[in-house]
C-alpha cells in the first residue's frame, strides 16, 4: 500500500507492500506533500540518491506512457489541492472531495507507482519515493504554472466538482473503459495536471 514517510522536512508517498496505512492519514500527507513540494528547489537531487534509467516520457511504449499520463494527473491533483487547502473558503470542501477521490483511487495509484517504480528504477523500485518519480518525469513541483490564467480560487472552487469526474478516474483510465483524453471542457475550470513532453531518454 501507499503510506506516508518523512524525509530531510518534507514529506512524501511512499510505495509499501509490507503493511497499509489509514487512507486519511495517507491523505493528509499526500496534501502535506503537495505544498512541501511547492518549497522544494529546482534541481534537487532524487530522493534516496536513485538515478532513474529513463527520463521523461516514454513515447514508444503505450502502456507505460499511459501510467505516466496518469501518474501526471494524479501529481498535479495533489499539488492543487495541496494550495487549496491553504485557502479557508475551500479547504473543507476540497478535502472531503479530495478523500473521497483517494479512497477510490488509491489501489490504481498504488498500482501505476508500482509500474514506473519498476520502469524507472528497476531492482531499486522498492527504495522510490513520489518525489523520484514526480523528477524523473520533470514534472513541476508547483501548480501555479500548470493554472496558466485560471486564477488559484476559480480552480479551488471547482475542483470538488471536477474531482470525480472522468479525467480523474484512474481506475477507468488504466483499464482502458473510457477515453483517456476526455474532451476539454470535462474538468471544468481545473487545469490539466502538470506534465512535461521531454520524451524517454
Amino acid at each position: 500500500m501507499i503510506h506516508c514517510r518523512t524525509e530531510v522536512g518534507r514529506s512524501h508517498l511512499v510505495l509499501s507492500v509490507r503493511r497499509p496505512g489509514a487512507m486519511l492519514a495517507c491523505l493528509l500527507c499526500a496534501l502535506a506533500w503537495g505544498a512541501a513540494q511547492a518549497q522544494t528547489p529546482p534541481g534537487a537531487a532524487p530522493a534516496a540518491g536513485l538515478v532513474p534509467a529513463h527520463s521523461g516520457y516514454a513515447v514508444d511504449q503505450p502502456e507505460i506512457l499511459l501510467r505516466q499520463r496518469l501518474f501526471g494527473r494524479a501529481h498535479g491533483l495533489s499539488l492543487l489541492a495541496a494550495a487549496c487547502l491553504e485557502l479557508p473558503a475551500y479547504s473543507k470542501d476540497v478535502r472531503n472531495a479530495y478523500a473521497t477521490w483517494h479512497a477510490q483511487q488509491g489501489k490504481t495509484i498504488e498500482l501505476i507507482v508500482r509500474d514506473l517504480a519498476g520502469y524507472y528504477f528497476g531492482s531499486r523500485a522498492n527504495e522510490t519515493q513520489w518525489f523520484d518519480l514526480s523528477r524523473a518525469m520533470n514534472l513541476p513541483d508547483n501548480i501555479q504554472p500548470a493554472l496558466g490564467e485560471v486564477n488559484l480560487h476559480a480552480a479551488c472552487a471547482s475542483l470538488p466538482e471536477a474531482i470525480p469526474r472522468q479525467r480523474y478516474a484512474l481506475e477507468k483510465l488504466l483499464a482502458g473503459a473510457v477515453d483517456a483524453e476526455p474532451a476539454s471542457n470535462e474538468a471544468g475550470a481545473v487545469p490539466p495536471a502538470p506534465t512535461s513532453q521531454k520524451p524517454a531518454e
